[in-house]
């Protein structure tokens, strides 16, 4: 009800307590009669009911209580997570809550963090990949060993974002990288003449260009790619995948104890990466179910039963609650 409104109101009431007819009243206000009862009728409303916040108005998509527990238990048990990864946890284990869902019961309890992330510097990559094992990216990133450096060398699945093979190094050389390529073949088990082997996505780096790398690549019959100069959005999924992995293990250590110690923990994360961390751009999947599946539209299908299902139960849970209330 905005000022004015409740001005003529007001105006109104005080003229009838007086003595004056409502009807006059209005006539010398120049409000219509059916304007002034709706104004009152809703004035009147807004009395008797209290505003309710979104999160409080009971329909058949709320909430259950049971499930405003399991987005709080989820979130004590794993504070660092934030709610879109919340949403993701509790998809896989097959009970679905919309990511905004889950934030307005956080922010209900004051659980939601302050979050800012820098603008892409450059524009989206220019291609898409259709399925898994047709295109991957490799590329490393330093690591502290003993406070020296030393490089993580890894590649990924452009599709399903799972981290195909890897390993630690004191120096990255070309013999590296093209092992790095073969034995992520060799564990694909195709015969030796398969004609669509992975075409490897890479930067400009020296062991890449290398003439024995692009003769080996010509040699097993396989396709080097390299990115444009000063475009990182060429192997943005390698890069973002070397993100997550430092925000959320390489720079929490800081400088691991010895090449052993760094093998079995950052060993240990990137197990967890591919086959339990819901993954945002996976639609909360993980790499590993993606990369099985190998179809999204698949998972897609998958995720809009599981809507369904949840929403069905939600509903079901009201309606029952509903008429519990009735009989009683």
């Amino acid at each position: 009800m905005d000022v004015q409104k409740q001005g003529v109101l007001d105006q109104v009431r005080q003229s009838h307590t007086q003595g004056r007819k409502i009807a006059d009243i209005l006539r010398v206000l120049g409000v219509k009669s059916s304007t002034y009862y709706r104004w009152k009728s809703e004035s009147e409303r807004e009395i008797e009911k209290p505003v309710l916040h979104p999160s409080d108005r009971i329909t058949s998509r709320s909430l259950t209580k049971s499930e405003r527990n399991l987005i709080l238990d989820t979130k004590e048990r794993h504070p660092e997570l934030r709610h879109r990864q919340i949403q993701g946890v509790l998809q896989n284990q097959g009970v679905y809550l919309s990511a905004s869902s889950v934030f307005a019961e956080l922010k209900r309890h004051g659980l939601v963090e302050k979050y800012e992330r820098r603008p892409a510097p450059w524009d989206e990559p220019f291609y898409e990949v259709r399925g898994a094992d047709l295109m991957w990216g490799a590329d490393w990133t330093q690591i502290r060993i003993n406070h020296e450096r030393w490089y993580l060398l890894s590649m990924i699945d452009f599709f399903s974002r799972a981290i195909v093979h890897w390993k630690i190094l004191k120096t990255v050389t070309a013999t590296d990288v093209m092992d790095l390529y073969a034995v992520g073949i060799d564990n694909l088990n195709m015969p030796s003449d398969w004609p669509h082997k992975p075409e490897l996505r890479v930067d400009r780096g020296s062991p890449n260009t290398a003439y024995v790398t692009r003769q080996f690549f010509k040699d097993i019959e396989a396709d080097l790619s390299f990115a444009r100069v000063q475009r990182p959005t060429d192997n943005a999924i390698t890069e973002r995948v070397f993100g997550t992995l430092k925000q959320e293990e390489i720079y929490i250590v800081g400088s691991y104890p010895d090449e052993t110690s760094a093998n079995v923990e950052i060993g240990r994360y990137i197990e967890y990466y591919c086959n339990e961390r819901p993954h945002q751009a996976l639609w909360n999947f993980t790499p590993k179910q993606v990369h099985e599946m190998n179809n999204k539209t698949e998972l897609l299908k998958q995720l809009k039963e599981l809507k369904i299902k949840s929403w069905t139960k939600r509903k079901e849970y009201w309606i029952k609650l509903k008429q519990q209330n009735h009989s009683h």
